[in-house]
């Protein structure tokens, strides 16, 4: 009976330690310095674009895109500048480049763009 007790307590704290590692990888893909890499690199038709101002004043991404520092925005900008296919696309779409405050790409790996 101990034994089985055991087994079941080291089944359980190894199932947390991988299902933590995994979410962490999840919010490092999303991560201020990460997002101008993800976007430099960005390929296909799979994003949207969100004005911050239609999310929630309470939400994380809002949050996190409030936070963000000039030199994010301006690396993130530059990064999206960079990546002429996904520029141009952005660009008839009528996005300003200078209005871009964020990004974010999903685990499906769809990307979003946030403007002000």
């Amino acid at each position: 009976m101990n034994r089985i007790a055991k087994i079941s307590v080291i089944a359980a704290l190894s199932a947390l330690t991988f299902g933590g590692i995994s979410h962490a990888a999840s919010v490092e893909t999303n991560w201020p310095h990460q997002i101008d890499q993800t976007v430099s690199t960005f390929k296909g038709d799979d994003f949207r674009v969100v004005d911050v101002d239609t999310l929630s004043r309470m939400s994380e991404v809002r949050s996190r895109i409030n936070d963000e520092t000039p030199q994010q925005v301006a690396a993130l900008q530059s990064a999206i500048e960079a990546n002429k296919p996904l520029a141009a696309k952005l660009e008839t779409r009528n996005v300003e480049m200078k209005n871009i405050a964020g990004a974010a790409q999903a685990a499906d790996g769809s990307l979003t763009i946030y403007v002000r």
